[in-house]
């Protein structure tokens, strides 16, 4: 991929992929090392709109966007209330993890920087 620093991978074409890849993997490490199933998903309606992860809690499921961009854009959140509005539930909590390191709420979405991914979605204690 030609990517031999942070300069470059901060310009690369695969930016977003990459770290869409880091988050989900660890967010799949979390649950498995709390021996729990990955358990996570991805969803997409027949217009495009997606939900990059669909994480399995024991009160449904949680919708988790993922943002390479180290600054908040307020487009980011359409795709959650996207799937706020098709699933009828507003008891899980919408997040966004993003490339950034402030965490912070808008429009009641919780906004995670890429720093504190270990709070996304918390997990079950094991007895």
């Amino acid at each position: 991929m030609g990517i031999r620093d942070t300069q470059t991978l901060e310009i690369h074409a695969a930016r977003g992929a990459l770290f869409e890849t880091w988050v989900v993997s660890e967010l799949i490490k979390q649950r498995l090392n709390a021996g729990l199933t990955p358990g996570l998903y991805f969803w997409r309606d027949n217009s495009g709109q997606e939900i990059d992860v669909l994480c399995e809690t024991t009160q449904g499921l949680q919708a988790i966007e993922i943002k390479s961009g180290s600054t908040y854009a307020c487009d980011w959140v359409q795709s959650l209330k996207k799937w706020q509005s098709l699933t009828g539930t507003d008891a899980l909590d919408l997040s966004i993890v993003y490339g950034g390191t402030n965490n912070f709420e808008r429009e009641s979405i919780k906004v995670w920087g890429w720093k504190d991914i270990a709070q996304v979605s918390p997990l079950p204690r094991i007895s």
